[in-house]
């Protein structure tokens, strides 16, 4: 049998040098505020933590990681195991209990204790930014010696929101589209980002083919560091799929037109595909909404007659890879200046 050099009470085992009671009341295993206050943005629900907004849209587990980040435990404890309950007071107030048992020194303890979250509205930055009309740059949609279709500006601006918001989805919350103006030669896409700028550039030129420049200008200074805007010139190609080209005499319906143009010569049906820089001049000579129907008058094997749109006179043209309609049939012709062709 051993005394408490401290309370002077016989025990069994001592703790640090210590009785078991007097021991405990040494070793704080909670330490916590009383109360706590944390940031959630009113427009996209975002939480301040550590430092640093995130996006978030569950308020209770904000404030449970609120309070988790904020209790402390004695650093002797282990096997520790934490226990919160939430009980939301009003719509900004929480009172939160604090359960956690532990060993000590092999003695298992157990606390209770509780804290007040207070949960304050702010705007978060990136809200903050898209309010003001935030931009970096400026992604200025045209199309080359042409006006760009709605169905291409469309599917650009498409492009940009949904690339902002895969960029958003990976934790980048500060990309968005601030905004996007129409314009009769086009479209212009304001960026938050030049990161963002340039990427949209890319992923247009991916579906459409085209290419971009960039021009930056300066607009001041922040803590001694120059701040630049970007114009992003981004021009789409002078052709379209449906347009019909001639390139060194060979008649070309177009399927896509970027780093290659890419398509089918209509005189021999066969497909074609070209760097678009070394092709040489390139004119258009129709579309295919400039089609009409016609007869195919005869199949002579190599060659076939078809009826000549305007005059009705039987005219004979190499037959195309792709026909596969009998005589007496149907087909859909353009009339060019380079003559008539079958469209497939």
């Amino acid at each position: 049998m051993q005394f408490c050099p401290k309370c002077g009470k016989d025990t069994d085992v001592l703790f640090e040098n210590v009785c078991r009671e007097c021991f405990l009341k040494t070793h704080e295993l909670i330490d916590c505020p009383l109360v706590i206050h944390i940031k959630t943005c009113p427009t996209c629900g975002s939480f301040f933590r550590k430092g640093k907004w995130a996006f978030s849209n569950d308020e209770t587990k904000n404030v449970l990681d609120s309070v988790r980040d904020e209790i402390s435990i004695d650093k002797k404890a282990k096997n520790v195991e934490i226990f919160l309950t939430p009980n939301k007071l009003d719509k900004s107030i929480y009172r939160v209990g604090i359960g956690v048992t532990a060993e000590i020194n092999g003695i298992a303890i157990t606390e209770e204790t509780g804290l007040e979250v207070r949960v304050g509205k702010e705007a978060c930055d990136a809200c903050s930014r898209i309010a003001g009309g935030y931009f970096e740059g400026i992604v200025q949609v045209r199309a080359e010696n042409r006006l760009p279709t709605k169905e291409e500006l469309t599917r650009s601006e498409n492009i940009a929101r949904e690339l902002a918001g895969r960029y958003q989805d990976k934790g980048d919350r500060l990309s968005f589209i601030s905004r996007t103006v129409e314009l009769d030669e086009g479209i212009d896409i304001y960026v938050s980002s030049t990161k963002l700028g340039k990427q949209v550039c890319n992923a247009v030129i991916e579906v459409f083919g085209g290419k971009f420049s960039e021009s930056p200008s300066l607009i001041g200074q922040k803590d001694g560091v120059e701040i630049y805007r970007v114009t992003f010139s981004l021009r789409l190609p002078e052709f379209v799929r449906g347009d019909i080209v001639s390139v060194n005499d060979t008649v070309i319906k177009v399927q896509n037109f970027g780093k290659h143009l890419r398509g089918i010569d209509l005189e021999t049906g066969k497909k074609i595909t070209e760097p678009a820089d070394r092709i040489g001049k390139i004119i258009k000579v129709g579309s295919v909404n400039d089609a009409v129907s016609s007869v195919l008058v005869a199949d002579e094997g190599d060659t076939v007659q078809v009826l000549d749109p305007e005059t009705y006179e039987s005219i004979t043209i190499r037959k195309p890879e792709f026909l596969d309609v009998k005589a007496g049939n149907d087909i859909n012709v353009v009339k060019t200046e380079k003559g008539i062709f079958i469209l497939p």
